[in-house]
């Protein structure tokens, strides 16, 4: 028994080890691509978002030593919980799934190869991922990679290869997923197959499980309230539960290609795949928003100039106001004068044991100590509000790396589409 327990510490003490190797400051993908590849730089860190990626499309648990056998790809018929998942006619074109310019259209974004390119690079056939770059499966995938660095936490997101930019801006995947129909088992067998090729490229099972219950949470879910004017919830179907604690349905019955407001393209913006901070402001101090719009209201024709004279009645109200000090000033001087004429009291000694006596000193009832007062000094407490936010359960949480602020909301930095059909995933 006692070799039992020993080996038990052991372990335990190697697990605590083993965890403390990354610390708070660190995302997961910077992380496990120095594990992996031996540093983290940009290079790096593609390498492993791209193995990560193509390994949950294409699938092929036989390729990697590591592979799950559940790792069949988002591709290829699967199962979730039990039940059969087959996503490939949402990307062949087969479907009218595609959301462009708010009508649906089949589109075939496997025009690339579909598997053949992806199966290359995971069994070694070829050193990248490559995909004829006039294929709609090139642009894709090129987002794709730059959007799950960001979801991943990689420090070079910012720098991946892409496409090209959004004339309109971000557009929210709620907008881009309006016609797809999917529900709980399509979107929960997604993030599966994302999580299941994370650990097979290294990551722990409690990482991986972060990101699967972050991703659940941010997007397989009705209603999640808006981040940073996006809309997340692509699970629209009756079974799929309702973001917590504050779902907002309202939001989700006219989505437009920004998430919220009137269905209008949203307007550009500057700025690039900044911190959350920085992006929360650019939106708040763009033309169309309510601040700036505020703000630059100019005077109105019927509005009087700051310079204008002073009407009869205002100059009336002032000269009662001067006359009214100058007798109070008079008054007082006044008082003052007969109090000083008064023949000066001299003071009569108290008999011991009098009310003035130390025996029953005088109490006053008012205390001037903020603490005896019936209004305390002290401030209510503070109300604070809900989750962050993921969030998503978008109550989060949300693994450490991905942002900040623990729904942080944080909404995590995010760059410009890649194309207007495809969602923008960064944002936190």
């Amino acid at each position: 028994m006692l070799w039992k327990r020993l080996t038990a510490i052991f372990l335990l003490a190697a697990g605590q080890t083993a965890l403390a190797q990354r610390s708070d400051d660190e995302s997961i993908c910077d992380y496990y691509a120095a594990k992996r590849y031996g540093e983290s730089n940009i290079t790096t860190q593609l390498l492993l978002v791209q193995s990560i990626v193509t390994l949950a499309y294409a699938g092929g648990h036989d390729l990697l030593p590591d592979a799950d056998n559940g790792t069949t790809g988002i591709f290829n018929e699967g199962l979730y919980k039990g039940v059969d998942v087959y996503l490939r006619p949402w990307f062949d074109g087969s479907k009218a799934t595609t959301n462009l310019n708010n009508q649906p259209v089949g589109i075939d974004w496997l025009d690339g190869g579909a598997t053949g390119p992806l199966l290359s690079f995971l069994n070694g056939s070829t050193s990248t991922v490559d995909i004829d770059k006039s294929t709609n499966q090139y642009r894709l995938f090129t987002h794709w990679f730059t959007a799950f660095g960001f979801v991943y936490g990689c420090s070079s997101a910012p720098k991946f290869p892409r496409t090209g930019e959004s004339r309109g801006g971000p557009l929210s995947p709620a907008y881009v997923h309006k016609f797809m129909n999917l529900n709980q088992t399509h979107i929960g067998y997604f993030i599966e197959q994302l999580t299941l090729a994370s650990m097979a490229y290294g990551f722990s099972y409690e990482d991986a499980q972060t990101l699967s219950t972050f991703m659940n949470a941010r997007y397989n879910v009705r209603c999640a309230p808006a981040i940073n004017g996006q809309l997340f919830s692509i699970c629209f179907a009756d079974e799929c539960p309702l973001a917590q604690p504050k779902p907002d349905c309202d939001a989700y019955k006219e989505v437009g290609p920004s998430g919220t407001g009137n269905g209008s393209r949203p307007t550009a913006t500057t700025a690039g795949p900044g911190s959350a901070t920085s992006s929360a402001t650019t939106t708040s101090n763009s033309p169309g928003s309510t601040t700036a719009a505020a703000g630059d209201a100019g005077p109105s024709q019927d509005s009087e100039p700051s310079t204008a004279a002073l009407s009869g009645g205002a100059i009336a109200g002032i000269a009662i106001g001067g006359t009214a000090v100058l007798l109070l000033a008079v008054g007082l001087l006044l008082y003052f004068r007969r109090r000083s004429a008064k023949p000066q009291l001299v003071p009569v000694p108290v008999p011991s044991n009098g009310y003035g006596s130390p025996a029953h000193p005088t109490y006053s009832y008012y205390s001037s100590n903020p603490h005896m007062s019936m209004a305390s000094s002290v401030p209510p407490e503070t109300y604070m509000g809900g989750h962050n936010t993921v969030p998503g359960f978008w109550a989060q949480p949300k693994p450490q790396e991905m942002g900040q602020g623990g729904h942080e909301p944080i909404a995590a930095p995010r760059p410009a589409t890649m194309s207007p059909q495809i969602a923008e995933m960064e944002s936190p």
